[in-house]
């Protein structure tokens, strides 16, 4: 794995940065410019996550990414840094996507403690949409069948469903929630079967909400797991609500519940 680029997403290597680099970070949804201001916030996000562990690298034509996961206070959480260049070589755009949100909102207790501005849900007033480069939209590749042992790795649920029988009606209640999906950009995960795909799509407001998903392929091609991460945080927290309803009678409490495990974490 690039230690600059590893390093540029942490907020160590500023210099990495273009002067006009822009970052889009989990929580917030305007988007961060400018060298110092941007560094700064992705060295706030690698203090909250107490050093997360680069655990896997991204790689596209135009993109590339790393996975971070960390435990702070003990509540497992992953966000992915994606990185593009300009043509100086220098990052030019930066976004960062979390999972699972139930511990993303712990996540935004600690970070609001020193930079408040980083961890204000407000969208304002008309319905979001993602601002910064327009992009070129591409094709979705063709996502082989699941195996029967598939593992979700939700973006808004504290525990992962297992088994296709299992993993197959969340997905489906996922797609009943969105509409006009866009994809932005096609990765390879280094060193492992599979791929990433970075989405738009439209949920309920007419909000855009933006992810990444990690598909995992096993021996036989088929896929083993898959991972995805969102944001920002009051799209996702409203797309949560959305699932619940539809779910709530499959998936049990302990799939619902938030960082306080007696309380489920609130739905409205």
């Amino acid at each position: 794995m690039s230690d600059q680029l590893n390093a540029a997403l942490s907020g160590q290597a500023p210099t990495a940065l273009a002067e006009d680099v822009s970052l889009a970070t989990p929580l917030a949804a305007p988007r961060i410019a400018g060298r110092d201001a941007a560094s700064a916030a992705l060295g706030r996000y690698q203090q909250a996550l107490a050093a997360p562990e680069a655990t896997v690298r991204l790689k596209g034509d135009e993109v590339e990414g790393v996975v971070y996961s960390a435990s702070p206070g003990g509540r497992e959480t992953e966000i992915v840094a994606l990185a593009r260049h300009n043509a100086e070589g220098l990052i030019a755009t930066i976004d960062v996507y979390g999972r699972p949100w139930p511990f993303m909102a712990a996540l935004r207790e600690v970070i609001a403690k020193t930079d408040p501005s980083l961890a204000d849900p407000s969208l304002g007033s008309e319905p979001y949409a993602p601002d910064g480069p327009t992009p070129v939209w591409v094709d979705h590749p063709a996502v082989p069948p699941l195996a029967q042992d598939v593992t979700l790795y939700s973006p808004i649920l504290r525990e992962e469903p297992t088994g296709k029988d299992v993993v197959g009606p969340v997905l489906k209640a996922a797609a009943q929630s969105f509409s006009d999906l866009k994809v932005r950009a096609v990765l390879d995960i280094d060193g492992q079967s599979g791929f990433a795909v970075v989405i738009d799509e439209y949920v309920d407001g007419g909000h855009v909400q933006q992810l990444v998903e990690i598909f995992t392929l096993n021996d036989a091609g088929e896929v083993g797991a898959i991972r995805i991460f969102t944001r920002p945080w009051l799209v996702t927290a409203n797309f949560r609500k959305s699932m619940y309803a539809l779910l709530k009678d499959t998936l049990g409490p302990e799939f619902w519940e938030g960082p306080d495990t007696e309380e489920p974490l609130p739905t409205t």
